[in-house]
């Protein structure tokens, strides 16, 4: 059923569900972003006459859809994607009681290369109605278009686009029954990471409430020469040399470059090389080094076995094992360890399994859940912490609690997409999936009513998302005696 809805900017046409549920999809909260606002900051939407219709998605940020970090998950296909692409999707339960309910402002993730609102696993309906809240989603500039450091242009636009979807929200939200001075943003590995990088600037701003981490990229910034050494690499693969013709190139062409620039960079910078930067405005600090967010309530969670998913055959053996672990130190930390710190930390994790159980094991320590411990552990940073324990099951590898798991979770979508045929929950029993979604879905909504999720701060306490849900202490006091004296590169311990 379709319905109208009188906003600031303008008159929206959006549909209403068989349950109530109110959906507006596709409104925009920025100009677009093309012409001589490529590259540069978004500046706010501005209003439309007649009636805009938000029945359905817009395009998406541009995109690969054949990139490796594509379409790896169920129900994680984005379809249409375009330049013009600041827009965001609205879930209410109504625009009309006269109710101001909490806004859960979503982030995606998608190693800064992927993502979009239109994907399925994302649909706020579950969310927007089981805890009475209003959901938005958002999109923002990816890539290059998002986080490339153009000359005559602003650092991080992807970051200043979730920014100013934040004061649309602040400014707009009321008009679809949400309080904008109850606002929790929430996202998911580069989403999460993203969140990392702006929520200082966004508390300094008062944009924020409450912010909820999941399984954020803490060491995923560049400096200014690292962000000069991908800006050249992409000027080669585009065969430019002057670089204001990055301005003016077609996006299927920037686009083509982007992922041509990729290979090269993987040795020096990353397989991710599209991040923010060190800017010096927005982007003060790396957050792995030193990060606050005062006034604002904060969330951090983690899976138990991030890096699991795909298993590496080459760990298997023993040598290969060592020089993984060797060479992810020295990448790390610019010197090598040397076989007898690579054995000690495969001896800690003996109990995982063999070589590629160990591996998997060793990259999510080092690349995730301790870089974020380490964050939640900084003077004047008091959050609550959660760890995914639930883990996949099926198949000659055992997925385990792999790294977006908790994602049809979060959103209670574990019905779309293939996600229980996935994870090995289909079929008469879920494993408690359902159950477990519950929980999940409860303690997100309770967060973002009140900023407390159902369970202590960190480090004495810390929720375990599991068949049963339980709380624990600090569960990787081991893991990080267990690195002692691996240092990363800003000379803090893991």
């Amino acid at each position: 059923m379709e319905i109208e809805l009188d906003t600031d900017l303008g008159r929206l046409r959006g549909s209403r569900t068989h349950s109530g549920l109110e959906v507006y999809r596709g409104i925009p909260y920025a100009q677009a972003p093309t012409g001589l606002r490529r590259f540069r900051a978004p500046r706010p939407a501005t209003a439309w006459t007649g009636v805009r219709d938000a029945t359905r998605a817009a395009p998406s940020p541009v995109q690969s859809g054949s990139s490796i970090f594509s379409g790896v998950l169920p129900g994680n296909r984005v379809g249409q994607v375009d330049e013009d692409c600041l827009t965001l999707d609205v879930w209410t339960p109504s625009s009309t009681d006269g109710g101001a309910r909490p806004v859960m402002v979503w982030i995606c993730g998608g190693a800064f290369m992927t993502g979009g609102s239109a994907i399925e696993t994302y649909d706020g309906s579950a969310l927007a109605a089981g805890q009475d809240v209003v959901v938005v989603s958002v999109n923002y500039r990816l890539g290059v278009l998002g986080f490339l450091w153009a000359e005559g242009g602003d650092a991080n636009c992807g970051l200043r686009d979730q920014m100013e979807a934040l004061r649309w929200v602040r400014a707009h939200v009321s008009a679809f029954g949400g309080d904008p001075g109850c606002v929790t943003v929430f996202g998911e590995s580069a989403g999460a990471g993203s969140i990392l990088h702006m929520l200082p600037a966004a508390a300094r701003e008062g944009l924020v409430d409450r912010a909820v981490l999941q399984s954020p990229g803490v060491e995923h910034t560049q400096t200014p020469d690292v962000a000069e050494q991908v800006k050249r690499a992409v000027l080669d693969a585009a065969g430019l040399r002057a670089e204001r013709d990055l301005w003016s190139l077609p996006w299927p062409a920037l686009l083509d470059a982007q992922e041509k620039a990729v290979p090269g960079l993987m040795g020096t910078v990353s397989a991710m090389p599209y991040h923010p930067v060190v800017d010096g405005d927005l982007l003060r600090i790396k957050p792995g080094v030193d990060w606050e967010a005062p006034g604002v309530d904060l969330m951090f969670s983690w899976t138990a076995e991030e890096m699991r998913l795909y298993p590496d055959p080459g760990a298997r053996d023993p040598v290969g094992l060592r020089r993984r672990i060797r060479g992810l130190i020295e990448r790390r930390t610019g010197s090598d360890p040397g076989d007898a710190a690579a054995e000690r930390l495969a001896a800690f994790y003996a109990d995982r399994g063999d070589g590629a159980d160990i591996w998997a094991a060793v990259q999510t320590d080092a690349l995730m859940r301790l870089p974020a411990r380490r964050v939640v552990s900084l003077p004047g940073v008091a959050a609550h912490v959660a760890q995914f324990d639930w883990g996949a099951t099926g198949g000659e590898w055992r997925k385990g609690a792999f790294h977006a798991i908790d994602l049809p979770f979060s959103f209670g979508t574990l019905h779309g997409g293939g996600w229980l045929e996935f994870l090995g929950a289909g079929g008469d029993d879920d494993r408690g999936a359902g159950r477990l979604a519950d929980a999940h879905l409860a303690a997100w909504g309770a967060f973002a009513r009140t900023g407390e999720p159902g369970w202590g701060r960190f480090p004495d306490q810390m929720m375990r998302f599991d068949t049963e849900c339980s709380l624990s202490g600090d569960p990787l006091v081991d893991a990080a005696a267990a690195w002692e004296g691996l240092w990363d590169p800003d000379g803090r311990q893991m």
